[in-house]
């Protein structure tokens, strides 16, 4: 459950627990204080409708937080199967071009850069999610902003090319996240910040990219392909010549 959620059923819990004892404290002290029969009669009927009341306020206050969940873990639902989506296409570029990629995008149809786009778009969803339902603030989402999305190249060039359609497709919290996110964007350009140093992929990293040996890692699986092949036939042909 996110912060958010947990406060504010925290605060809902201690009012309903308050509101709670101030109505057993009635029952005790008030037929005690004022103690004419009558009234108590008519006292302890009040009461009952009272607590009548609080107790439908009570299982409506329940079932708009459980709609409210229930709601929270369907769009969360849907975001996780959109992220695997996303992931197949960084997967497989041939994939982009199903999708329609660029998707009317300035971007270039290059799918090296339609990977990056796609990339920070994960990371861009995955922030709007957190500050919907309370996990980051708009000073969280700034910082963020600022020094996460902002402080590449490929960063700015993903919000130059989807601002226009964040602010003017969204609503709610989401259009309030792209509002701050725009504001931090606006900020970058006007002051021209200086973007962080490109990291080098080194070591194991590198071999496993395929950046150490740029060229050469499709011809070896190729190359062992074959070879495995090769020797798989020759064993074959000949358990195939004794059995003869």
């Amino acid at each position: 459950m996110s912060r958010g959620l947990s406060i504010r059923r925290g605060l809902l819990l201690a009012f309903v627990a308050f509101i709670g004892m101030i109505a057993i404290a009635l029952i005790v002290f008030w037929p005690l204080v004022f103690g004419r029969l009558s009234h108590v009669d008519q006292f302890y009927g009040t009461i009952s409708a009272l607590a009548s009341s609080l107790a439908l306020v009570g299982v409506a206050i329940s079932l708009l937080h459980q709609a409210r969940a229930g709601h929270t873990a369907r769009e969360q639902a849907i975001r996780s199967l959109q992220q695997q989506l996303i992931r197949m296409e960084m997967d497989d570029p041939s994939l982009m071009t199903a999708i329609g990629a660029p998707w009317g995008l300035p971007i270039p149809a290059e799918s090296a850069r339609i990977r990056d786009h796609l990339y920070i778009h994960m990371w861009a969803t995955f922030w709007a999610g957190n500050y919907v339902v309370g996990e980051l603030n708009a000073s969280a989402v700034r910082g963020v902003a600022r020094m996460e999305l902002f402080s590449s190249r490929a960063g700015r060039a993903y919000w130059a090319a989807v601002r226009k359609r964040a602010l003017s497709t969204n609503e709610g919290k989401y259009l309030r996240f792209a509002r701050i996110v725009d504001e931090e964007y606006q900020k970058v350009i006007a002051n021209n910040d200086p973007m962080a140093d490109p990291v080098r992929i080194t070591g194991d990293a590198a071999h496993l990219t395929g950046h150490g040996k740029p060229g050469l890692r499709r011809p070896a699986l190729v190359s062992a392909a074959l070879i495995t092949g090769s020797v798989t036939g020759w064993t074959l042909s000949r358990r195939a010549r004794r059995r003869r």
